[in-house]
């Protein structure tokens, strides 16, 4: 399967500069062209499974980091707790703004959204 949605490639790139990695070195370490990172960055070719399984380990970043449709899902562990007195509220906003983007999504997506999830729940079951 191939991921390709719109904010993966920006996703791909905020992820890839922080570990100083060039699109050569990235490319070398996951068996690709470097002119395959680059596209992928610049959103003009999908992600295989296995390569982006590949990239996640390389930057350190899990699965759902690259597949959340909004940068507001992914919060960090700080933030939702200075909110603590408000956090059921934003949990249900969250779980309004993930039912409506799933409803939209096309059905050819469905098995993504549906291993995204898995994913985001086997980690939050490791982190309790």
């Amino acid at each position: 399967m191939k991921y390709c949605m719109p904010g993966l490639g920006d996703r791909l790139r905020r992820a890839r500069k922080p570990t100083g990695l060039s699109q050569e070195a990235v490319a070398t370490k996951i068996g690709v062209s470097w002119m395959t990172v680059h596209r992928w960055e610049r959103s003009q070719r999908g992600v295989q499974d296995h390569l982006l399984n590949q990239v996640c380990e390389l930057y350190g970043r899990p699965l759902r980091w690259f597949l959340t449709l909004e940068d507001g899902d992914l919060e960090d562990d700080q933030t939702v707790t200075s909110h603590a007195p408000t956090l059921h509220r934003a949990g249900v906003e969250a779980s309004e703004r993930i039912y409506r983007k799933i409803g939209e999504a096309p059905s050819s997506q469905r098995g993504m959204i549906e291993k995204v999830v898995e994913d985001m729940l086997d980690g939050l079951k490791q982190a309790s």
